[in-house]
């Protein structure tokens, strides 16, 4: 009897043991897969925002003082004038940021991802990063916030954009299936308050 109930103590543990060694492997992996999301939303973040910040900060670039350097700007999206080549080209060419629409995105299990364009005055339309935020305000010298869209005769007042961004995993590491709409993805949010080009401050 005692033999019997030595097995059975044995087994119980045993099972005890099988199930912590189960669970610390199973966090294990969810622990990985959630870094490798993150570090897969930073890296698109980064990406994204190199392209942006270095045209913004160059935005009026070999524009003529008398010429306003943003030609449209609302919530969403945004046009301005620079030289991007740098050989006095007349007139300079037009950079238009805009997002697209979520069905874009439609084969990612995040249904609020969707594709920041960009385009060149009337070029291809290229896309430069998938982002779940891109939101602009535009500020003026003395830090008035200006309505959106900025009616045509304010552009001139715009001194500083407001860029904020959200780029978020199109995958949910811990949904792979996609059965769960509740799912967590990885996020990463930038702000810039004070993105402005020196070509501005006239």
């Amino acid at each position: 009897m005692a033999a019997i109930m030595d097995i059975m103590i044995s087994f119980v543990i045993g099972g005890v043991l099988l199930m912590i060694i189960l669970t610390a492997n199973e966090i294990a992996a969810e622990n990985h897969m959630v870094y490798n999301g993150d570090m897969l939303v930073q890296e698109m973040l980064v990406s994204t925002v190199a392209i942006l910040e270095g045209e913004f900060r160059n935005m009026g670039f070999g524009v003529d003082e008398a010429t306003p350097t943003i030609t449209w700007g609302d919530s969403a999206s945004v046009s301005f004038l620079s030289d991007l080549d740098r050989n006095d080209a007349t007139p300079p060419d037009t950079i238009h940021y805009f997002i697209g629409p979520v069905s874009e995105l439609s084969g990612t299990q995040n249904e609020i991802d969707r594709l920041l364009h960009r385009r060149v005055n009337n070029g291809t339309v290229s896309s430069i990063g998938a982002v779940t935020i891109f939101r602009l305000s535009y500020l003026t010298q003395d830090g008035v916030i200006l309505p959106r869209p900025v009616p045509a005769p304010r552009l001139s007042e715009i001194h500083t954009v407001e860029v904020s961004i959200e780029v978020q995993n199109p995958y949910a590491p811990l949904n792979p299936l996609g059965s769960n709409p509740e799912a967590l993805f990885s996020s990463s949010l930038w702000q810039q308050t004070r993105l402005a080009s020196q070509n501005t401050r006239r």
